[in-house]
């Protein structure tokens, strides 16, 4: 794929989608998809079992946690180009998180 300068952003990503799956994914499955986005950069995305999409995807406003837990998706959200969410079918989410190709010119 020749995307190796995005391995640290598409690592962290995946990471800290995992993560929040694990903690918050009501004890279900869940499941990681990264792939190619067309016109270059990763999609990294993840499923899981609770239908409720998390405030720092839903567009509400989070204040920054001051304690050690909370920051993953706040981190998602500065380091990706794009995310977004959406719900399934069946009962459960997907998070995704896009990091772009930087291009000939960085």
């Amino acid at each position: 794929y020749e995307l190796d300068e995005l391995t640290p952003t598409a690592e962290l990503l995946a990471s800290e989608l995992v993560t929040n799956a694990h903690l918050y994914g009501d004890g279900g499955p869940y499941g990681l998809r990264v792939g190619e986005r067309p016109g270059g950069g990763l999609r990294v995305g993840v499923w899981d079992a609770n239908p409720q999409i998390p405030p720092p995807f839903a567009g509400v406003p989070v204040q920054a946690p001051q304690g050690e837990r909370g920051r993953g998706l706040m981190l998602v959200q500065a380091c990706a180009d794009r995310y977004g969410a959406y719900t399934l079918q069946r009962p459960g989410k997907y998070l995704w998180a896009e990091c772009a190709h930087p291009g000939p010119y960085g």
